[in-house]
Parts: structure tokens; C-alpha cells; sequence
């Protein structure tokens, strides 16, 4: 009977493996339990958010700290979003109540072990007194009855088990995918401008901390966007934006970001990379979506061709984010003024 008790699960260890890490953390840091703060560490340890993971990270490392004011810039920075943070919040909030249920099933499960652990200390300390026969015959019975209790209260515990660590894994996985719709544009399945932003600023905290590191920034254009949207309708702007998403996410990697920047613009910031590279990668997204042959649904007809137009610069060391994004959107323009369907790159950072 104690054995089956004690037998893992591993669904509901996996399940409770980051809420365990983060009510830890929460000790450990001394933070207020919010549900913010909840949240913070529970997406952390469950690796919901890349951005958050780098820059968490260090705040958890041996001799780190982690500050309520720090907790909050990370949240603020990392996952709150407008329209979306109530609903992360309730989400971390049902699973932490969730958690919270199940730790009290198991604590009870366990005093109920323990009371009959007690009776049977008690009844093997009777039976070895030489007890009598009617003496004997009461003990059975009393042994019978508890084992049957011990019993039900198993299979009741099995039962809640199953059935907690099956809503705690379904919670996890609508605040998992809450926080990804919150990153992410509905319409072109990249990072949104609030993403980009972030993992830009990530960047350049990573070339500050690595003089050898590097990376490149690319701006992209639809050329003629809205002539598109008037001669053949919206929804056939939206298959162009979602067209030239799906080329730049199978043209980047896992080390890159590519996003939409607003409204038909794109970004890519293109990690450990010069502007040779984010020169070659423009020119080839240019030259894949020129040689598309684009079809209007519904009537089958081929449309003009689409193209688009890139600027591309090397971040520079010491510059912030604002900067290296004018300088790439400078080169945007630029392309855009001498004949669109091209790409200009910014002149190579000075070594300073």
C-alpha cells in the first residue's frame, strides 16, 4: 500500500516541475508571492519565453539577485502586453490555485497514511502481548476495516492525481500559448514590434559583454503595398503579408528574429552576422519573392509581380537600439528612392 502511494508520476511531476521551481525562487528571493511575480518565474523555468530565459537567467545564477524592482522592469519588459496581460495573469493565477488544490490532496493523503501507519503500531503492539482469542478476532477486524479505508483513500488520491495533474498540464499549456499569441503577430506567425524590441535590446546587451560579438539589422519594405490593397482588396494584402512572413521565417534561424515591424514593414535582426551576411540574406529574400507567381483566390488570376526593398546596418558598439534602427530604416529609404526591389547597406562600422 505505501509503495503504491509513493509511485511517480511523471506527467504530474512534469507538470509541476516549474511551479514547484517557482514558489522556490519566490522564497529564496524573498519576493512577495504576486501573481505577477508567480508568473515571471513560472514562464522562466518553464521556458515559455526565450527573451525572459537570457535575461532571467543571470538574476538566478549562483551569487545573482533578484530584486521586486527587478521582478517587475523583467515582467514589464518581458511579458506584459496591452490586451493580453489580464488574461496571462488569470491563467497564472487559476494554475497556481490548481497547485495549490493538489499540495493540499497530497498533504492530506499523506496525514491519512500517516493515522494508519499509527493503528497498525498500535494493533502489532497488542498482538504481541499474547492477546486471547476474542482479543485476536477484534484486532483482525480492526486491522481489516483499516487497510479497506487505507484503500479507498488510495484510490480516491489516484483518482483527484489524475485528474489535477491532467487540468494543471491543460492550464500550462493555455498560459503557454497565451504567452506565445502575446509575442507573436496573428497575421504572419512572426514576433510582434513588442518582441523585436525586446530581443533588440537583448542584442546589444550581448555585444556590450562580448566585444568580439556582432550582428546585423535588416528593414523590408513591400514595395507599392497599398496600390496592392486598392487594385485587388485586403484580403489579398493579407496573403502578401503572410507570404513574405513565411519567407522570412524559413530564411532565419534560431539565433535571428524576424518580425513585423507595422503595417507592411519587416525586421530582422540577424545574430552573430556582418553586414555582408544581412546583405546577402536581403538579396536573396528580394530575389525569392520577385520570382513568386502570386494568385488571386478566388478568381485564379496572376497577379503583378510583388516586391520588396531592404536597408541593412551592422550595429555599431555603443549605439542604442533607436540608433541602428534609423540607420537601417535610412538605407530602407534609400532604397525605396533609387527603384525599389533592392537593398542598401549603411557604410561598415568604424572600429573604435
Amino acid at each position: 500500500m505505501q509503495g503504491q502511494m509513493q509511485q511517480a508520476d511523471p506527467d504530474l511531476d512534469r507538470a509541476l516541475a516549474p511551479a514547484h521551481r517557482a514558489w522556490e525562487a519566490l522564497r529564496q528571493y524573498a519576493l512577495p508571492p504576486s501573481p505577477r511575480n508567480y508568473e515571471l518565474l513560472h514562464t522562466f523555468f518553464a521556458g515559455a519565453n526565450p527573451p525572459l530565459s537570457e535575461r532571467l537567467a543571470a538574476c538566478l545564477a549562483p551569487g545573482g539577485t533578484l530584486t521586486e524592482e527587478q521582478a517587475s522592469a523583467l515582467y514589464d519588459a518581458c511579458i506584459a502586453e496591452t490586451g493580453t496581460e489580464a488574461s496571462v495573469l488569470d491563467g497564472a493565477g487559476r494554475l497556481a490555485e490548481a497547485a495549490g488544490t493538489l499540495a493540499e490532496r497530497v498533504a492530506g493523503s499523506r496525514r491519512a497514511l500517516a493515522g494508519y501507519g499509527d493503528a497498525l503500531t498500535h494493533w502489532s503492539g497488542r498482538l504481541n502481548a499474547r492477546p486471547t482469542a476474542d482479543e485476536l478476532m477484534t484486532a483482525l477486524v480492526a486491522l481489516i476495516g483499516e487497510t479497506e479505508q487505507a484503500q479507498t483513500r488510495n484510490h480516491l488520491l489516484e483518482e483527484q492525481l489524475s485528474a489535477s495533474a491532467a487540468h494543471i498540464a491543460k492550464l500550462h499549456k493555455d498560459l503557454v500559448e497565451t504567452q506565445r499569441a502575446a509575442a507573436t503577430d496573428a497575421l504572419t506567425g512572426l514576433a510582434n514590434r513588442k518582441t523585436f524590441d525586446g530581443f533588440l535590446r537583448d542584442s546589444i546587451a550581448r555585444t556590450r559583454s562580448d566585444s568580439g560579438s556582432t550582428f546585423s539589422l535588416l528593414m523590408l519594405d513591400i514595395d507599392h503595398f497599398k496600390g496592392l490593397n486598392d487594385r485587388h482588396g485586403h484580403r489579398f494584402g493579407d496573403q502578401v503579408l503572410r507570404l513574405v512572413g513565411r519567407l522570412l521565417s524559413a530564411k532565419t534561424t534560431d539565433r535571428d528574429l524576424a518580425a513585423r515591424y507595422g503595417g507592411e514593414e519587416f525586421a530582422i535582426v540577424l545574430g552573430e552576422a556582418g553586414i555582408g551576411a544581412g546583405v546577402a540574406l536581403a538579396q536573396e529574400i528580394c530575389g525569392r519573392l520577385r520570382g513568386q507567381r502570386l494568385v488571386k483566390r478566388g478568381t485564379g488570376d496572376v497577379v503583378a509581380q510583388v516586391t520588396i526593398s531592404a536597408g541593412v546596418a551592422q550595429y555599431r558598439p555603443g549605439e542604442a537600439a533607436r540608433d541602428v534602427v534609423e540607420r537601417a530604416d535610412r538605407a530602407l529609404y534609400e532604397a525605396k528612392r533609387t527603384g525599389r526591389d533592392r537593398v542598401c547597406p549603411t557604410p561598415r562600422a568604424a572600429v573604435a
